[in-house]
């Protein structure tokens, strides 16, 4: 009886429906998404075109002036929006990576979380 009991509850569970909030309509799980939208319209349309390697260099951008752009493989993330990451390259700064994902109003510059190796446990 204890286990006819225990099968109910947990297939009542997986028949659970939940409210279908912004989340679910935006086609992500991200409903606080704090990303920063890109606003320059040349720039969003070079990440939504430009194949792997493609470079564009421009002289104002979300990472600083005077900046060359290379475009990674545009790839789908576990949020379900298509992102691509970059090499941003400029000569008053080191080389360093950015992460960008696709959102309804474009593309938002999102923070690029890294591995530490040096750390030891």
């Amino acid at each position: 009886m204890w286990l006819v009991a225990t099968g109910v509850v947990l297939l009542s569970g997986c028949a659970t429906q939940y409210p279908q909030g912004a989340a679910s309509s935006a086609g992500y799980v991200l409903n606080q998404d704090s990303a920063t939208p890109i606003q320059d319209t040349n720039l969003n349309g070079f990440l939504e075109q430009a194949p792997a390697g493609s470079v564009i260099n421009l002289a104002d951008s979300p990472w600083g002036p005077g900046v060359d752009v290379a475009a990674g493989q545009p790839y789908m993330a576990a949020s379900g929006r298509e992102c691509r990451r970059l090499e941003i390259m400029g000569s008053q700064q080191p080389q360093r990576e950015a992460l960008v994902c696709q959102a309804a109003n474009g593309w938002v510059n999102q923070r690029v979380i890294t591995e530490s190796t040096s750390r030891t446990l």
